[in-house]
């Protein structure tokens, strides 16, 4: 029982430690020997509601949010009188993890006991790095250097050296020592409010050149003036990081140094012109008010100097602590009067008395101290300027409240979302649920609807967790007009007076998803369930739609394509989440593919193109043919006339009709016909042979009188084959999966063996025009006089297409899908000679088989199909010319054995070297492939020789 207890009080001590941990603050229960501190610094974050400094929403002194930026942060505590253990620790800077509330970033480390007191400095890791501070003499010895060459330098808005010092003054007024105490028994953490302050002035200059102002200089109204620089004079070349109270009278601190501020003539000077704005004198000494305000945007300079126009800047410089009033510092600001080099300067002393009618206080120019000056130039000469100056506190904001009372934690201060994704984070408090609140500060416009938050918050106040995802107020058109179709929106949760800012990252990309968008059916009237096959689509645009006219709901809508039918039904399109049904209502006797689009509700560009193959029932083999790029009349068995290109035609889908382009292939060759009139199919001009043989056929194409063969399709050339209407251009031959052979040689194995059933890998198959018979070699065949003959598929659905292309090698190709034909634009481009002419020798065109067929074109000059006209000249002044050549390949193979001449026979060259050159981009609905070719060098690239 013992060894029980041990276990669950240990699990108990881990649930108590997961509870107090996040990953930004680490707070552990007190060991016996440690302490805790808990270090809060205020910040000032940009909400998306400030647009300025003084934006009463904006708690700060004349502080805008970019002065009040933490780049780095380090705390130092030094024990007192030995009571203690020196800690020096750099902090992380202020972020949403570590975020108390808006204002407050929060700090828990682990401290021995002992008496201490702590600094907490900002944006000096450059001057830390090169002090060892181990006491707190050695920091109080720190100096900020201002000159170029030391550290940190002139101060800049965006970092700028802050200190907290330690409290001597308790909240009732009361004078205390500015130490804390932590003890091995303290239960709750030490507090320290660690309220930064500047270490340096901010200095904003306003000069006010006004031609209407009664005592304006004549000479000056006429001629009006231009700022040409400004400089800061006798400015502290360092100061301490703690100052103690005292003047510096050190030689080199009393002369000071000289910064130029501003130049006319830079493009990044820190100066603007202006020509609105209002003027509050009441306002010189109120905080979080400034005399003046100015309206519209600054430029670089006045568009007309002799006009109205009001100069401002603001300055960053050393606080200054003088023993006499000559040795403050100034700005001595330079004019030109009408754009002349006549200069004029106006001085301006920097600093303020606390009796500014005394005749003996020195003046002071501490830091945290904003100066408003108001300057007006009415003058020529060198003198000193008379100015209004306010005088205020400029200052982060403070932290007032005791924030010690309330304990709030979350699992992770980061979250995704997305359309259909949330996201979930689980928080502890010790406040009551009426208490918890949420929030998201990142709002969008909502169409005719005004600013909507792009978070919404759902609290399960049982198990405490918080469920996160996008407003389902806004649409994804929403985010598109914001232009905010991703970001990190802030976000936050409030317990009591502490609040906890998460980054909730979301991503409401449109996005329409169907899967899958290719559907095989093989009809099987037998087998219903499988004639049907659902898709799944997912979007964030609002649903689906299908084409015009379509009414998918309730019975469906049935679609024809040749002879197959096929019924899509969606009883539910405007969801995110849906599915719809394909069902295939009709044998269609050969395979048939129907293609459709579907689209997202709303946004027309979004779209998913579905294909869908219907099949015809597995039984017979489907044997499919088809020939591409064979357009050349046979003049006898052994020669072809030239490639018709001007009978060329493109493409063209199912169009019910028995007329159609893909029909004209090169294979009808009856004497007097015109292709030119022709675009029917022609099945007496297709045929395949099938059969069975044992024993080889020699190269010189004779056999031996062993070699048994059984016929399937009767003798030489065999069975017409159908034209498939479904598939225009495409031939078929059905033969049962079981079938017999209907004769034989009588020779070798076939004498004492009558039949046999065909068998994929050993059947074979030749297809032809059935010309030339006699002679056995003809161009329009595949297999070539003497080659073997194509072996039968072996495929699942029996269904096997094979494409001829003479000008390809291998000359034909087996797919088990049917595969799209396409047109080519070969595209060539070649350095100063042109193309005249191609050939492409293939097959065999004698007896001997050692010769083979030439398909040739020498008339380089039918638009649009086969031309060279001139390109254009590269960086070189080198002539290039552009051919056109335009043939048909399967969609992706694209190379082709074809020979090139250029410029007459001086060059033969083989397209593209004999590579499947990718295609680019359309031409219409053809696919140009680009190549070019080097002439001198006698080398192919991919691609166009330069762009035009």
């Amino acid at each position: 029982m013992k060894r029980l207890a041990d276990i669950l009080l240990s699990v108990a001590a881990l649930l108590l430690l997961a509870a107090c941990t996040d990953d930004a603050d680490v707070y552990n229960t007190p060991a016996p020997s440690e302490g805790n501190l808990c270090v809060y610094v205020p910040v000032t974050r940009e909400g998306d509601e400030v647009t300025s400094s003084l934006d009463p929403s904006n708690p700060t002194y004349n502080a805008s949010v970019e002065e009040c930026n933490i780049n780095d942060l380090h705390l130092y505590a030094f024990p007192v009188d030995g009571n203690g253990t020196f800690l020096s620790q750099e902090l992380p800077s202020p972020e949403a993890s570590n975020m108390l509330n808006e204002k407050v970033a929060s700090y828990k480390l682990q401290i021995k006991p002992g008496t201490y007191r702590v600094y907490v400095v900002a944006n000096m890791n450059d001057v830390l790095d090169v002090n060892s501070i181990t006491t707190e003499d050695d920091l109080k010895k720190v100096v900020l250097g201002y000159t170029p060459v030391s550290k940190p330098g002139m101060p800049v808005a965006n970092n700028i050296p802050m200190i907290y010092e330690p409290d001597t003054k308790a909240a009732d007024g009361s004078t205390v020592d500015g130490t804390i105490t932590i003890k091995n028994t303290d239960t709750t953490p030490q507090i320290v409010m660690a309220n930064l302050r500047f270490t340096c002035v901010k200095v904003c200059l306003n000069l006010i050149y006004n031609p209407e102002d009664a005592d304006m200089n004549a000479a000056l109204k006429s001629n009006g003036l231009q700022i040409t620089d400004i400089i800061g004079k006798q400015l502290s070349p360092q100061t301490s990081l703690l100052w103690d109270g005292k003047p510096n009278v050190s030689d080199d601190y009393a002369k000071g140094i000289e910064s130029k501020l501003y130049d006319a003539t830079a493009s990044t000077s820190n100066g603007s012109y202006y020509t609105s704005w209002t003027e509050t004198p009441a306002n010189a000494n109120v905080n979080n008010k400034d005399i003046i305000t100015v309206e519209g945007e600054g430029v670089a300079k006045p568009a007309d100097s002799k006009q109205k126009w009001l100069f401002r800047a603001t300055y960053y410089l050393p606080e200054r602590y003088v023993a006499k009033a000559s040795q403050q510092s100034a700005l001595k600001v330079g004019g030109a009067v009408g754009g002349s080099a006549i200069a004029n300067s106006y001085n301006i002393n920097l600093g303020h008395r606390k009796d500014e009618t005394s005749k003996t206080e020195v003046p002071t120019f501490p830091r945290g101290t904003y100066y408003e000056i108001v300057g007006r130039i009415k003058s020529l000469g060198n003198i000193d300027l008379d100015c209004v100056v306010g005088v205020e506190k400029w200052q982060m904001a403070t932290i007032d409240a005791d924030f010690n009372h309330t304990t709030l934690w979350v699992s992770s201060t980061k979250a995704e979302v997305g359309s259909q994704k949330v996201a979930f984070i689980d928080y502890l408090t010790n406040v009551t649920n009426g208490d918890i609140k949420f929030g998201c500060d990142t709002e969008i416009e909502k169409i005719s609807a005004g600013k909507l938050p792009v978070i919404v918050a759902t609290d399960d106040i049982a198990t405490h967790r918080i469920r996160f995802s996008i407003n389902p107020e806004l649409s994804v058109k929403d985010f598109t007009e914001a232009n905010a179709l991703t970001g990190t929106a802030k976000v936050w949760i409030k317990a009591g007076n502490i609040k906890k800012y998460l980054d909730v990252s979301y991503d409401v990309t449109p996005y329409f998803k169907v899967d899958p968008v290719d559907i095989v059916i093989q009809y099987d009237a037998e087998n219903s369930p499988e004639l049907t096959k659902v898709v799944k689509f997912t979007t964030n645009l609002g649903g689906i739609q299908f084409p015009d006219g379509w009414t998918v709901s309730g019975e469906g809508q049935n679609v024809e394509y040749a002879q197959s039918k096929i019924n899509i039904k969606c009883d539910k399109t405007n969801v995110a989440d849906g599915t719809f049904t394909i069902t295939a209502v009709t044998n269609p006797v050969t395979t048939t593919t129907h293609v459709f689009t579907v689209k997202a509700i709303g946004d027309n560009n979004v779209e998913q193109q579905i294909r869908v193959t219907v099949r015809p029932p597995v039984g017979p083999y489907h044997i499919y043919m088809r020939a591409i790029n064979d357009l050349a009349w046979t003049k006898d068995a052994s020669n072809l006339d030239e490639f018709q290109h001007s009978n060329m035609l493109d493409e063209e889908a199912y169009n019910n009709s028995k007329e159609n382009n893909n029909w004209r292939d090169g294979w009808w060759v009856q004497g007097g016909a015109d292709w030119s009139k022709d675009r029917s199919s022609h099945v007496d001009y297709h045929k395949v042979y099938i059969y069975t043989q044992i024993g080889e056929t020699k190269a010189d194409g004779t056999k031996d009188e062993n070699v048994a063969e059984w016929y399937f399709t009767g003798g030489w050339p065999g069975h017409s084959m159908k034209a498939d209407n479904n598939n225009p251009g495409w031939y078929y031959y059905s033969i049962a999966h079981n079938a017999m052979s209907g004769s034989n040689n009588n020779k070798g194995q076939a004498q004492t063996t009558a039949e046999k059933m065909i068998k994929p890998g050993q059947t074979l198959l030749i297809f032809s025009n059935g010309t030339y018979l006699s002679t056995g070699f003809q161009p329009h065949r595949f297999t070539h006089h003497n080659d073997p003959g194509i072996t039968l598929f072996n495929y699942e659905d029996r269904e096997g297409w094979y494409l001829y292309d003479p000008l390809s090698d291998p000359y034909y190709r087996v797919y088990d899908e049917k595969p799209t034909v396409v047109d080519v634009e070969y595209t060539i481009y070649t350095k100063n000679k042109k193309i005249t002419a191609w050939y492409s020798r293939f097959g065999v065109n004698n007896g001997a088989g050692d010769s083979k067929f030439t398909m040739w074109c020498n008339s380089c000059n039918v638009p649009n199909e086969f031309e060279c006209k001139e390109y254009g000249q590269d960086s070189n002044g080198k002539t290039w010319y552009k051919t056109i050549l335009h043939l048909k390949a399967p969609l992706g193979e694209y190379d082709k054995l074809l020979k090139l001449k250029v410029n007459g026979d001086e060059i033969h060259t083989t397209l593209f070297d004999g590579d499947n050159y990718p295609s680019t981009k359309m031409h219409g609905k053809r696919y140009v492939v680009e190549g070019s070719f080097d002439t001198d060098t006698k080398t192919w690239k991919k691609g166009a020789p330069f762009k035009k």
